[in-house]
């Protein structure tokens, strides 16, 4: 496994954002403003994930990707009373043709928002549809939505979990 570093991640080109060194990643994590993490395989590889985080990975966004590099899911963090909490999933339906797509080529989307008190809001839109559904919960279970923060170099204990109320 290799991590690449810069400011965000070129899905389409499968390389970083402004690429820079494991040294300058490490200034960008402790200061800011954003840094850009992709675990590959490979150069040119699709990623296992990336992570998009702001300065000592107060919010963090973990991205995965299908076989082709399309964008299958987007899993968003912030820092609430000292950790980080999942309040964000978007998950996206792509033709199934065996090619990449950017995220405006979704065919269907799903957008999960939660909050530490048990809320939780389903959006679905089918870009076919003529309106989007809203469905809210309450007493969802969101006790593993919560993470330690993240140091330096830890990027597989987010970009690897996955919380089993999505």
């Amino acid at each position: 496994m290799t991590f690449l570093y810069g400011r965000s991640w070129f899905s389409d080109e499968r390389k970083p954002v402004e690429p820079i060194t494991e040294e300058e990643a490490r200034r960008v994590f402790d200061k800011g403003p954003q840094l850009g993490v992709a675990a590959v395989d490979g150069v040119g590889s699709v990623p296992r994930y990336t992570l998009t985080m702001s300065a000592r990975a107060e919010d963090i966004t973990v991205h995965l990707y299908d076989e082709h590099g399309s964008e299958v899911s987007a899993l968003s963090y912030d820092t609430q009373q000292g950790r980080l909490f999942l309040f964000n999933v978007t998950e996206r339906l792509y033709p199934d043709d065996g090619q990449y797509h950017g995220t405006p080529g979704y065919l269907a989307t799903r957008t999960y928002y939660f909050k530490p008190d048990g809320y939780s809001r389903l959006r679905t839109k089918v870009k076919a549809a003529p309106a989007a559904t809203i469905e809210e919960f309450t007493g969802v279970n969101v006790s593993d939505h919560w993470l330690d923060p993240l140091e330096w170099g830890d990027w597989d204990r987010i970009g690897e979990y996955r919380p089993s109320a999505v």
